[in-house]
């Protein structure tokens, strides 16, 4: 256990790219927990859907948020908001303060372009770790709404032992209608022959049975928690990923580097994402990802197995899916032209 004589500092990070109303949404939600040391930043990944002028209309108060998982409050309105513009970014000097104003505050991001969910964060660690200097960083999805307890329950764990780089809570599925307890992740595990994940408790009804604190491979990017120290070490996600399998590939380079990665039970979010939502873009790349995480994470005879299961099987499974199941051509075309490009970055050694 860490001596830990008061809550360490916390920088929680939310990337949003044309998704305001989940942005407000996951704020609210955020302004509402009881962790009492921490900042939030908001980074913009040059959204062309007004999200800028919406997210300041809700930090004024002008916009509400509905939603059956957490109740608006217009008690911590208006908000102030600093912006800062990507191309001034490391010339902002920020007051000194220890987290004490963070219900009323809001450091907002705005990126000239697009970079990703790898890079569009990377751009806020870097800005929280030169300006802010917390000992914990968390990146937050922002289709995501959090219990008021779960930094908290992250904490608790993250601060166990010295060795403990990442940390991610239990994960339900949001649902609109009513409040889920049907389990979306519990921690994941990755089979090193075949490079297939393994999430723990996707679509499970929640009766206990994902209650025990545990070591797993990796946890999910839609929050994760991470050790500022771990990062000075490792590094940052890899942008060549721009989005997904980097949470992944950031979790297996800390445990080469002797951390452990914790599934937190009593940590709970919901995540709107689900995988039949999936887009063509995202399926691209999902695809293409694969390759270039076996490649840099996989022995040879790895990269053989890999290969033989992918192409034995795991192209065929999707391939139906897309093909006869879901019926979608835009789908089709993307998976197969994330296979031939992940297989080029494969062979190209």
């Amino acid at each position: 256990m860490i001596d830990k004589q008061e809550d360490p500092r916390v920088v929680i990070i939310v990337l949003n790219w044309n998704g305001w109303e989940n942005s407000i949404e996951c704020l609210e939600s955020v302004y509402k927990i009881d962790y009492p040391n921490y900042d939030l930043i908001l980074v913009d990944n040059a959204s062309n859907d007004d999200s800028i002028e919406k997210i300041r209309g809700y930090c004024g108060g002008k916009i509400k948020v509905e939603s059956n998982y957490v109740e608006y409050t217009d008690q911590n309105k208006p908000i102030t908001v600093k912006e800062i513009d990507y191309n001034g970014i490391m010339q902002i000097e920020l007051e000194a303060n220890n987290g004490s104003n963070h219900e009323k505050s809001l450091l907002f991001i705005k990126n000239d372009k697009n970079y990703g969910f790898a890079e569009g964060n990377n751009i806020a660690v870097r800005f929280a770790m030169e300006k802010i200097n917390p000992e914990y960083l968390l990146l937050l999805n922002n289709d995501t709404v959090v219990d008021t307890k779960f930094l908290n329950e992250l904490i608790n764990v993250a601060t166990k032992s010295e060795k403990i780089g990442f940390i991610g809570p239990k994960i339900y599925y949001y649902t609109p209608d009513e409040i889920s307890n049907i389990v979306n992740f519990a921690g994941g595990y990755l089979n090193k022959n075949t490079f297939q994940p393994h999430p723990q408790g996707g679509d499970q009804l929640d009766k206990g049975q994902f209650e025990t604190e545990k070591k797993v491979d990796y946890v999910e990017g839609s929050c994760l928690l991470v050790k500022n120290d771990l990062i000075n070490e490792i590094g940052l996600l890899d942008p060549e990923y721009f989005t997904y399998w980097e949470e992944m590939d950031w979790c297996i380079r800390g445990q080469k580097a002797g951390y452990d990665s914790l599934y937190a039970p009593k940590a709970v979010i919901w995540h709107k994402g689900r995988a039949s939502d999936l887009s063509a873009n995202s399926i691209y790349y999902m695809i293409k990802n694969r390759f270039l995480f076996i490649k840099k994470n996989a022995k040879p005879v790895q990269i053989l197995s890999s290969t033989i299961y992918y192409f034995g099987y795991y192209f065929w499974i999707i391939l139906f899916s897309v093909a006869l199941i879901n019926k979608d051509g835009n789908k089709q075309r993307s998976f197969l032209k994330g296979t031939y490009e992940g297989l080029k970055i494969l062979m190209n050694q």
